[in-house]
């Protein structure tokens, strides 16, 4: 594999990375849907849901009225092959419960959390595609 190759799979594998965050903000869970593989595992805490239907599972059990935004950084991605690579990334989740302002604009105060995003990608017929996203805190808001 050339480096050119080697750079756009990193390149496809990040964005399914920030793909998935901007998803999960905006509640486009379909979206969301359609960057795993059918087959894929999704990690959070002790959890671990299988296929896209544990998935759906997970997301549409998230608060509706929970505003959140992740900054995503510091994204590393290893490719294994021509099909196959894993990344790791860190996520600084901001979120909100309650009224937006006149403006709609949540109030900012500190991140909730610090998360460490781990994925498994590999290359379909379609593209890349997620096949294991495993979430592990690192840093979490204590409640006052």
């Amino acid at each position: 594999m050339d480096t050119l190759q080697r750079l756009a799979i990193e390149a496809e594998c990040s964005r399914l990375m920030t793909t998935f965050s901007l998803c999960t903000d905006t509640f486009d869970y379909d979206r969301a849907l359609g960057l795993f593989v059918p087959d894929c595992t999704f990690q959070r805490a002790d959890e671990v849901f299988e296929g896209l239907d544990g998935l759906r599972f997970v997301l549409n059990r998230r608060n509706p009225e929970r505003i959140t935004r992740h900054i995503v950084s510091n994204m590393l991605i290893d490719v294994e092959d021509e099909t196959t690579a894993t990344g790791q990334a860190y996520a600084l989740v901001f979120g909100h419960v309650g009224a937006l302002d006149e403006h709609g604009e949540a109030p900012l105060g500190a991140p909730d959390s610090l998360v460490i995003f781990n994925g498994g990608f590999t290359r379909t017929d379609e593209g890349w595609r997620i096949k294991t996203w495993r979430i592990d805190l690192s840093f979490r808001r204590k409640a006052a």
